[in-house]
């Protein structure tokens, strides 16, 4: 009894407090433990405002809840075919540039040049309009995907490397009984079996579904599912299963926080990132709903300061946009703490600005190709 009452009177007196406070609130949807609470308080100490931050998990949850208006998000932070969506419903503020001057000073990596340039040649293909879709969106992270694999099973890193997305499909270029994962998304699925036939990822026919449901059944994938695929791979219980390359370094920054050096970690588990695969972009965008767009912008200007961004990318762990925060992660190979130098020996490992892979990103698909694709996979899996 005398716990329930200290709680509630915790819960009481934090209600009062915030209460209290007087201070101007920018409401921001994210993705879950996507940003670092230094930032978010920096930005607060600048600003006199206060942040207040709501997180979902996967972009339709973005679309719904700006759709259906029950909170006036200040920045949503979806990913490419999701602004694509957005912009096509006018969902969306044009951004001011004169408002966020800290952009003249910094350079987005060509990996997210790249991007924007595919969504707008999708955009182009599939409703005949040409949209820039810088004028509605700045960079927040970036990334590809890859294959995660148990670097335990004997002769599968040479048959990656080999075969590429072929040992992934055709159990007979890898060891025997080699475990398979994918994601429990079906276009995730459809996109990497395209990628695997040298089709298009954005294109959905009758022939090119046919052709994905043969290769995932020849994959006989034992697990569909999201971040249980990785900590399987690191924990002996999976051999390998196409992910985001964020979640194989989510796992890493934890073993190097154990005290593992980056090569020792390899020796258990590593992601191999074929030559061609799906790339991401996640998005800070202004909602026509938001009630504070000016303040908005002061925070997206704020995380266009390549110091403040390599903060932030100190604990989420995935590809900064800018070249700029890049260079001052990876000027950290020089540093004393082990834990600094693995952290910029991963990024030039892994997302190396130099680095020549092709990312394609999703585009927005029809609700009746979802279906199609949605369709497809429960096929293989029943």
């Amino acid at each position: 009894m005398k716990k329930l009452v200290i709680t509630m009177f915790a819960i009481v007196a934090i209600t009062l407090l915030v209460a209290c406070d007087q201070r101007q609130v920018l409401r921001i949807l994210n993705w879950g433990e996507y940003i670092n609470d230094d930032v978010v308080a920096a930005f607060e100490d600048a600003t006199g405002y206060r942040v207040s931050i709501d997180v979902t998990d996967s972009n339709e949850s973005f679309y719904a809840k700006i759709k259906s208006g029950t909170t006036a998000y200040d920045i949503v932070i979806p990913s490419d075919y999701m602004v694509e969506r957005m912009v096509d419903e006018d969902m969306l503020v044009k951004l001011d540039y004169t408002k966020l001057p800290n952009h003249a000073n910094v350079t987005y990596m060509e990996g997210v040049n790249d991007i924007f340039e595919a969504m707008t040649a999708t955009t182009l293909t599939r409703t005949g309009k040409t949209v820039d879709y810088t004028d509605y969106a700045v960079p927040y992270f970036w990334g590809s995907f890859g294959i995660i694999y148990n670097n335990r099973v004997e002769g599968l890193k040479t048959a990656l490397e080999t075969h590429g997305w072929s040992a992934f499909f055709d159990p007979s270029l890898t060891p025997a009984n080699v475990r398979r994962g994918m994601y429990d998304v079906p276009q995730y699925a459809y996109a990497a079996a395209s990628f695997y036939l040298e089709q298009d990822i954005n294109t959905v026919t009758t022939a090119s579904l046919n052709a994905a449901e043969e290769a995932i059944l020849q994959a006989n994938f034992v697990e569909w599912a999201d971040d249980l695929l990785k900590r399987n791979v690191e924990s002996n219980n999976l051999d390998m299963a196409f992910v985001y390359t964020g979640d194989y370094l989510d796992r890493l920054y934890i073993q190097l926080e154990d005290g593992k050096t980056l090569e020792e970690v390899q020796a258990i588990f590593d992601i191999y990132i074929p030559e061609t695969t799906m790339g991401f972009m996640d998005n800070l965008v202004i909602p026509t709903t938001s009630k504070s767009v000016d303040m908005a912008h002061e925070f997206i200007n704020f995380l266009l300061d390549p110091e403040v961004v390599a903060l932030n990318s100190e604990v989420v762990g995935y590809a900064t946009a800018l070249v700029e925060a890049y260079d001052l992660i990876v000027a950290n190979l020089d540093s004393e703490d082990e834990w600094y130098h693995n952290w910029a020996l991963a990024n030039l490992t892994y997302y190396n600005k130099n680095a020549t892979n092709v990312l394609v990103p999703l585009t927005t698909l029809s609700a009746a190709n979802i279906d199609k694709i949605n369709t497809m996979v429960d096929n293989v899996r029943s």
